[in-house]
């Protein structure tokens, strides 16, 4: 009878040891990815690898090399190929890769260590010129010193903001140019501007500074000519004209003087509503000309010229 008890009882306890072997993941069956190889650039690394069986998405965390699992960077997806990016030429990093079967299951991680990035291609300077013509909008205009660049990203925000927490933007690819609307006239702006290389990889955030025009623009594209008659018979008519394309000001007001020191506000005044004047029986040493806009209330803008005729 104590045969029978203690055969039973290694049969029951050979059962339970069985149904609880699972090999190399402790019993789930949620298995390990495998078969790891990667691509690099300077700014990115490409993960190629077998899921383990069971397994719907990966879940990749990855740091400087030997960093502690838990405190990296994580980005999950379904394929079995990610790239991975944003990250700094000539830099050393180590992945974990796990394995996500359900909410509750996920398989232990595969630990890929010491993928280095390759060296910079993306070692030319960024610039950016400023360009107005209404007090609202910023034209900007990019340019890469070290080859071609893709795009060009731009974060702006009024002086002394903090990176990160400005309006970001970017060019179309393959443009250098970006038009910037909604902006604050008599307004001081930080622009944070950056290439991105063919390489993918983008330079380290250039600062610039610029203050926006005020609200009241002054005129540009300044130009004089004889309508008719002749200065030295005193009957000469002569037309001054300029544009304007920031709205339509209450009044202009053009001012004559002998010379380009002479103060235009102590000028021949004359005013008028639209963007050209004809005026008689000038004095012949009489040599250059400006024009200011009269905006709302007592708001002017700066005289534009000198213009010579």
């Amino acid at each position: 009878m104590k045969t029978k008890i203690t055969a039973f009882t290694m049969l029951f306890l050979f059962v339970l040891l069985m149904g609880c072997s699972g090999g190399d993941d402790g019993g789930s069956s949620c298995g390990k990815v495998e078969s790891v190889t990667f691509s690099t650039t300077p700014a990115a690394v490409t993960l190629y690898f077998t899921g383990g069986n069971n397994a719907n998405s990966f879940k990749v965390e990855y740091g400087p090399s030997g960093f502690t699992q838990g405190t990296g960077t994580s980005v999950v997806t379904s394929n079995t190929q990610v790239e991975i990016t944003e990250l700094i030429p000539s830099t050393t990093y180590d992945f974990y890769i796990t394995g996500i079967c359900s909410a509750s299951e996920s398989s232990a991680p595969y630990k890929l260590s010491s993928v280095t990035t390759q060296a910079s291609q993306c070692t030319g300077t960024t610039s950016v010129q400023f360009g107005q013509l209404a007090p609202d909008q910023i034209d900007l205009q990019f340019t890469y010193s070290g080859g071609y660049a893709e795009y060009y990203e731009v974060e702006y925000g009024t002086a002394g903001f903090t990176l990160g927490t400005g309006t970001k933007t970017t060019t179309s690819f393959g443009t250098s140019s970006k038009n910037l609307t909604g902006i604050q006239a008599s307004t001081t702006y930080d622009f944070y501007v950056r290439s991105s290389c063919v390489s993918g990889e983008k330079t380290p955030y250039v600062k610039f500074t610029y203050t926006t025009m005020n609200g009241c623009p002054k005129p540009f594209n300044l130009s004089s000519w004889i309508v008719s008659g002749s200065c030295n018979s005193g009957t000469a008519t002569r037309a001054f004209s300029w544009s304007y394309l920031s709205g339509t000001p209450q009044s202009y007001t053009i001012s004559i003087v002998q010379d380009a020191t002479d103060n235009p506000a102590a000028g021949n005044t004359f005013e008028t509503s639209t963007t050209g004047i004809s005026i008689s029986n000038m004095f012949c040493n009489w040599r250059v000309f400006y024009v200011k806009a009269n905006c709302t209330g007592n708001d002017s803008s700066e005289w534009a010229g000198p213009y010579y005729f």
